[in-house]
């Protein structure tokens, strides 16, 4: 397979140059490669807006004057794709991901193949160790306060083979339809940082919208060194706040039954687990 596919590459930066330049080497190894590439700079103080227009002339700048957020910078860049010469989908990936050459045409190949299918996200190990996984598709379960990676930290062989549905798609590294953007609506601006993703799935699956997983290919991913590190007391108090606003926000009356109960059987003892482990890493997870 090769030739150029009818996707945009959405990159989110802020600082990170050199998880960026990673980020791009690996998108220019692509085969098929994307249409287009777009960056939608944060306020970058390191420089990353003047490197890119010097060293990635082909790729689209969107360069904000300042920090407006993961969310709202996603939806600024995600209107002006939009708008102009729009893709079919929009392949929305951190900065600090590292792309196997296959994996744009396979997530490709699998969203082609239902019409119905809102996004598709691939394996996602983290970049060390390699064959452990960091996504290997999302659960959610609002009755019991709970939301997160299946697989997380296994060894990549205990992932069956084969497409599933997932309860969500994870914004580190997500293909998604134009056809439900549009349909669903960009991300919730009320969602700065984590779970706008979770909140977009569970928005995209009421409406009928399928999303899936896809083993076959992989990328890598850093962990969140812009929040302190992947168990800093800022990412994971940020990371609590926003998970109780998508409870709240889709919960129904009768799951509030069970809902704080699970906050606090499962999610509070996860993040305090994280809290623990801080010491143990200094990689990225959005």
């Amino acid at each position: 397979m090769s030739g150029l596919l009818p996707i945009a590459v959405l990159i989110p930066t802020w600082n990170g140059w050199d998880d960026t330049r990673l980020c791009l080497e690996s998108i220019a190894r692509l085969d098929p490669a994307p249409s287009r590439v777009m960056i939608v700079d944060n306020g970058s103080t390191d420089g990353t807006p003047d490197r890119i227009a010097s060293h990635w002339p082909n790729v689209e700048l969107l360069a904000l004057e300042s920090n407006e957020g993961f969310s709202r910078a996603v939806n600024r860049a995600l209107r002006a794709l939009l708008e102009s010469d729009p893709p079919d989908a929009v392949f929305l990936i951190n900065n600090d991901v590292v792309l196997s050459p296959g994996v744009l045409g396979r997530v490709w190949e699998v969203l082609g193949a239902d019409d119905g299918i809102a996004g598709v996200c691939p394996l996602i190990t983290y970049v060390e160790p390699d064959d452990r996984v960091w996504y290997g598709g999302g659960s959610v379960s609002l009755w019991r306060g709970y939301i997160g990676h299946r697989y997380l930290r296994a060894s990549v062989d205990r992932v069956p083979d084969g497409v599933v549905d997932t309860d969500y798609l994870t914004g580190a590294a997500a293909l998604l339809r134009t056809e439900a953007l549009r349909a669903v609506g960009l991300l919730d601006e009320t969602f700065p940082f984590y779970a706008e993703d979770a909140d977009w799935s569970l928005r995209a699956r009421r409406e009928g919208w399928r999303l899936c997983f896809d083993p076959d290919e992989r990328i890598a991913h850093r962990v969140s060194a812009s929040m302190g590190g992947q168990f800093s007391r800022r990412k994971m108090g940020a990371k609590f706040r926003m998970v109780a606003l998508l409870f709240r926000r889709h919960a129904r009356a009768w799951e509030w039954l069970t809902v704080l109960p699970g906050l606090l059987l499962l999610t509070i003892p996860q993040i305090a687990a994280g809290l623990l482990r801080r010491g143990g890493t200094s990689q990225k997870v959005k």
